[in-house]
């Protein structure tokens, strides 16, 4: 890869990455600036993994958006500006009321909190529909591991079903968290939480 495109401009590689969805010349601007935005990010915010996660979102999003990306400047400060502008979001939340886990809600507090919320953003029938066919869209794989996760198996459990290790568990887990971020940006926790709900008073 690094062949057929270390002599090419960053300019040059974005487009063919935007005009000729040419994914090759886009996977070299991640070679060459994903571990330069890793440094900046841990310096700003002191975590490995939240600075991991910025970068892959912020190449997540690139690509998925490419197409209605304009970069006048050089390619370098859009992708570091768009870094930083990523942090400061990230400690935002950080400061706004903290997401609490499954885990750590009775079934009764989830209905009355989640519930509320998402009646205020859509109502239950296309809150459905739009989780489910995102779902749909997830890579096959990935996704399976995902539902298992979500209906309440643990890592530990898929694992075993699945023959593979807790790690590609976590992975696969991870993965779908940022493509569906990518779709939902904070409400994708909304969703997890009231279609868990919706799956589980429905059988109850």
């Amino acid at each position: 890869m690094s062949k057929d495109y270390s002599d090419k401009s960053d300019q040059e590689l974005w487009q063919l990455a935007k005009v000729a969805d040419d994914s090759r010349a886009f996977a070299e601007l991640h070679r060459r600036y994903s571990f330069k935005l890793y440094k900046l990010a841990v310096h700003k915010t002191g975590n490995d993994d939240v600075s991991e996660d910025l970068v892959q979102d912020l190449f997540v999003a690139l690509w998925l958006n490419r197409a209605n990306i304009s970069i006048e400047k050089g390619l370098n400060l859009y992708l570091f500006s768009a870094l930083k502008n990523r942090v400061i979001s990230h400690f935002r939340k950080q400061t706004s009321q903290a997401t609490v886990s499954l885990d750590e809600l009775n079934m009764e507090t989830l209905v009355s909190q989640s519930a509320d919320l998402v009646h205020e953003w859509m109502q239950v029938q296309e809150v459905q529909a739009l989780y489910d066919r995102e779902l749909e869209n997830l890579p096959e794989k990935s996704r399976h591991v995902f539902e298992m996760s979500r209906s309440g198996i643990p890592n530990k459990e898929i694992a075993r079903e699945l023959a593979i290790t807790e790690k590609t568990v976590e992975f696969h887990i991870s993965k779908c968290l940022r493509i569906l971020r990518i779709k939902f940006g904070y409400v994708v926790n909304v969703l997890i939480v009231f279609c868990f709900l919706h799956l589980y008073l429905s059988v109850n």
